[in-house]
């Protein structure tokens, strides 16, 4: 199970990269050329980050919630539980 939620993962981190360098590329605004987690977990990420007060752990957090694209996480996600598939192979 966790091979093919990887593939499907990387699958849509791809999709959402493609259509986010088309967007970017026809000059088009939309929501998914800057699409990153914040957009889905706003209140979340805020209250987060505020009760944080190391600020090496704040700016890492700062990147990987507001700067890192989508598309990225979802293939970095896509290979760690493909690579835990793999190596468990009960499906």
């Amino acid at each position: 199970m966790t091979s093919k939620l990887g593939i499907f993962s990387i699958i849509a981190g791809l999709v959402l990269g493609l259509f986010s360098l088309l967007a970017n590329f026809m000059g088009t605004a939309g929501f998914i050329s800057t699409m990153t987690i914040s957009s889905f977990f706003e209140g979340i990420t805020g209250a987060l980050l505020d009760r944080i007060s190391s600020d090496t752990v704040y700016n890492t957090l700062y990147s990987f919630f507001y700067e890192i694209h989508f598309a990225w996480i979802l293939i970095g996600l896509g290979i760690i539980l493909a690579v835990i598939g793999a190596v468990i192979n009960k499906d």
